[in-house]
């Protein structure tokens, strides 16, 4: 759950075109996160060191709905901020990880544009542009379709 408020947390400004509401739709629902969070990333799962992350947001999920009120899809947009610290010597890293994302009629979050920050066993992966998540070992995988990429872990050791 922890993995999934951060995911949510992850996502930035979306384009006005999405934010339209289709003839006849319900207005959509908006929701704002802002609880800033702080959690140990331990070693061995993700890097070789426990990481603490440090989570700073002002993010909105918005869903849209349909003629009878029934969600079919939404994305997510605001401002995140994480601070990275490697807890046995002390170094750290600022990033900003705004997204934006978009979310299937399921609530999965399906596409990330932007700065996004995902970990995965052994790596924490920073990437600029756009990815694709699919289901993975610690939540979400990031399949990167065009942008670059900065393992965190080797940059923290």
């Amino acid at each position: 759950m922890l993995h999934r408020t951060l995911i949510v947390t992850a996502m930035v400004t979306a384009t006005l075109g999405l934010a339209a509401v289709p003839a006849g739709a319900k207005p959509p629902v908006q929701v704002r996160f802002t609880d800033p969070a702080t959690f140990v990333l331990p070693g061995g799962v993700v890097c070789d060191f426990d990481v603490q992350v440090d989570v700073r947001q002002k993010v909105k999920v918005i869903t849209f709905r349909g003629e009878r009120g029934a969600a079919f899809g939404g994305l997510s947009t605001g401002k995140i901020r994480v601070v990275l610290t490697n807890l046995d010597t002390h170094e750290s890293r600022r990033l900003s990880i705004p997204g934006p994302s978009f979310f299937d009629v399921n609530g999965n979050l399906v596409i990330g544009t932007g700065p996004w920050l995902v970990w995965e066993p052994g790596a924490i992966r920073y990437l600029v542009g756009r990815m694709r998540f699919v289901p993975g070992p610690l939540g979400l995988h990031a399949i990167l379709l065009n942008g670059r990429e900065v393992d965190y872990c080797a940059v923290l050791d």
